[in-house]
């Protein structure tokens, strides 16, 4: 089901999130109904945003976000989710969404070779076995979809060292090479970090599919997340000449960001492999958004909005059937930017041989930030707080994880 499930609302006048219902994230409680005249009185200056999810034409929601003002950032929204009776009544009812799985994160040193790669995912993988975690087994997840980062390549990206390391590890676990597929946006930022070098009808990686978005598998029309927020000039130039004499097509196609669907429909589990770069409007670009912005069609619409890129990337993170389907995220912080994002910028790299694994993007994310506060300290740069990262806060009331809650474990 495509529906928004997720969401823990504010309570009246932004005070801290509603508290976890009983139940799992696939089976939300309802409470009441929400009246709307009472909200918008506590909201002075609403900002609605909708976001459909369709399924086959079948199933859609919608999730309203109240953003207060766009004059100041950071102020907290609430979360519907709306639904019709069999008499075609709307019925709007608040969820409350629990997320049993862990939000731990466990940490441990690495080389640059292959090798030292391989050993330390081996590590952190039977250790977060041990603690609960997924179990890394074609009986458990049968398909594996790998999503990369080479948004910032060559200058910063994930290592052909650290994916050969993930591939070696998988394949010691059982997976054939059909059954674990790459993924990314761009073909040629894939082809500048030295993964896609085959003529693009043919593209494999050490005898792995590799996928991106000019392969109709990618993306399926059915999955998409709606916004009001207007296209780039480039994505309205595009529509134009698709569509040059349907205007409410373009229209319709202005609003969507199709999602990378073949990440978890079927039987795939995604892997998140990601690196971290600083970003003024959302804090951290790593885990979160390398799922999020980072795999869908036009990722620029949001990247440089200080409250919709957060609140974009957290909605299409609570996704139940994305958010239900994921394995764990790594994020590697032996090359990493701590200032002059969200583009590449060599004067502000950073180095810190660790690896970051754990099944919450946004637990992983919120770590990886710690790095990146180090390094710009040391520069005498003003750090991130993690209270002024909105990712984080949105990440919470749309019961994702409170990242006050995550516990960091450093392994030998």
């Amino acid at each position: 089901m495509a529906s928004l499930k997720s969401g823990n609302p504010l309570l009246a006048g932004g005070g801290g999130g509603g508290g976890e219902g009983a139940g799992s994230s696939e089976h939300p409680e309802s409470a009441s109904k929400v009246d709307p005249m009472v909200a918008i009185r506590k909201h002075i200056f609403p900002k609605r945003m909708y976001c459909f999810f369709h399924w086959n034409g079948k199933r859609q929601a919608m999730v309203l976000i109240l953003i207060h003002s766009f004059a100041i950032t950071g102020l907290p929204f609430q979360v519907f989710s709306q639904e019709f009776d069999p008499l075609g009544t709307v019925v709007e009812k608040k969820a409350f969404p629990v997320d049993k799985r862990s939000s731990s994160v466990f940490r441990t040193r690495v080389g640059q070779s292959v090798d030292s790669y391989r050993a330390a995912l081996e590590k952190l993988v039977g250790f977060s076995e041990k603690k609960g975690g997924f179990v890394l087994s074609p009986s458990v997840i049968r398909r594996i979809g790998i999503k990369i980062e080479t948004s910032c390549a060559p200058g910063l990206q994930v290592s052909t060292s650290l994916v050969d390391g993930l591939l070696l590890l998988l394949k010691k676990r059982g997976y054939r090479d059909d059954q674990v597929f790459l993924a990314d946006q761009d073909l040629q930022k894939l082809k500048m970090a030295g993964f896609a070098k085959g003529p693009s009808d043919a593209r494999n990686y050490r005898g792995h599919r590799l996928f991106c978005s000019v392969d109709k598998e990618f993306f399926d029309p059915d999955w998409f997340h709606d916004s009001p927020m207007p296209p780039t000039t480039h994505d309205r130039a595009r529509f134009f000449l698709r569509f040059p004499t349907d205007r409410e097509k373009r229209i319709e196609e202005e609003r969507r960001s199709y999602l990378p669907s073949l990440l978890f429909l079927g039987d795939v589990y995604w892997i998140n492999l990601a690196v971290a770069m600083d970003s003024p409007p959302i804090g951290i670009d790593g885990a979160s958004t390398n799922l999020s912005l980072g795999a869908i069609d036009n990722y620029q619409r949001f990247l440089h909005k200080p409250v919709l890129g957060p609140a974009a990337t957290t909605e299409i993170l609570a996704i139940p059937e994305l958010w239900q389907k994921r394995a764990f995220s790594i994020l590697d912080l032996s090359k990493f930017q701590f200032a002059g994002g969200p583009a590449f910028d060599a004067e502000f790299v950073g180095r810190d041989p660790v690896l970051l694994l754990g099944e919450n993007p946004i637990s992983v994310d919120y770590f990886g930030l710690q790095a990146l506060t180090s390094a710009r300290e040391k520069r005498g740069m003003k750090p991130r707080e993690p209270e002024d990262v909105l990712i984080f806060r949105y990440a919470k009331e749309l019961g994702l994880g409170d990242v006050k809650d995550a516990k960091l474990f450093d392994l030998p």
